[in-house]
């Protein structure tokens, strides 16, 4: 800005308006300037914008009581106003557990299509309360259907609950006075969510330490809902310089339940 002269006068460059970017850098006195912030007033008048939400047009989260932040939705926003308009959207969210990022979309000209990011936050949620619903709004004053909903479903899910059985599986082999061990038969756990209906249990399972003579397990991973149940295949094979004597390992069940871990124990007895 130039204020030496007896008029204010400025340069200016890049100037958003409906129809794109004005590139060139040129002086323009004040009263020029402000004749055009009128202009594109009156522009965003003759050419209103229009809010259209989706897809999707409607969110739905699942989330475990107590679990935290679900994973993030994306929603679509369109300028669906006419050649020349400018959507310059705000969005709230009607409850604190929904968050919605950014807050503000702009400059969305004609058809062309932004996006927002959608999470729940499930601290404090109970699932005695489950479902929650709340709205997201969509606002710009200047667009003809101003404002617009997205409706938002929230499931809350009571904690599952890991069982295994049996508790322990116990091997036995004798060892050969030379060679490779015999083949030692394999067993079988079973995995189980007793959690309350509705629960769901994501499972993984790992092994303890990097005992050599656990030759395998599976499967290692699964969700079950309530009352659902896995079986988990356990096959050991001692190496041929394991001594005789008694070898313990741990296959360690987790999942986000009321009881975290649950551990089923490997005996191996060489005699």
């Amino acid at each position: 800005m130039d204020v030496s002269g007896a008029a204010p006068r400025f340069m200016v460059s890049g100037i958003i308006s409906p129809f794109g970017i004005l590139r060139d850098s040129i002086p323009i006195p004040g009263d020029v300037v402000e004749a055009m912030a009128d202009s594109i007033t009156e522009v965003k008048r003759q050419f209103p914008p229009a809010i259209l939400v989706g897809p999707p047009s409607a969110l739905t989260f699942s989330i475990t009581e107590g679990q935290g932040f679900s994973l993030p939705q994306e929603v679509v926003l369109t300028n669906n106003g006419v050649f020349g308009s400018l959507l310059a959207a705000t969005l709230t969210s009607s409850s604190p557990a929904v968050v919605v990022s950014p807050a503000q979309i702009g400059k969305l000209s004609s058809n062309e299509t932004g996006s927002f990011d959608v999470a729940v936050n499930g601290a404090g949620l109970l699932a005695l309360n489950s479902p929650y619903a709340a709205v997201i709004t969509i606002q710009d004053p200047s667009a003809t259907n101003t404002p617009q909903v997205l409706p938002v479903t929230i499931d809350v899910l009571p904690q599952a609950e890991i069982a295994a059985a049996p508790a322990e599986l116990e091997f036995s082999v004798v060892k050969p006075l030379s060679g490779a061990f015999p083949v030692i038969p394999s067993q079988t756990m079973v995995i189980q969510n007793v959690g309350p209906s509705g629960s769901v249990l994501e499972w993984q399972l790992q092994r303890a330490a990097c005992i050599p003579w656990l030759a395998s397990f599976g499967p290692v991973h699964g969700t079950l809902a309530s009352g659902q149940s896995e079986v988990v295949t356990v096959a050991v094979a001692p190496p041929v310089a394991t001594l005789k004597g008694t070898y313990i390992e741990a296959l360690k069940i987790t999942g986000f339940s009321t009881n975290q871990a649950v551990d089923v124990t490997l005996r191996l007895t060489v005699t």
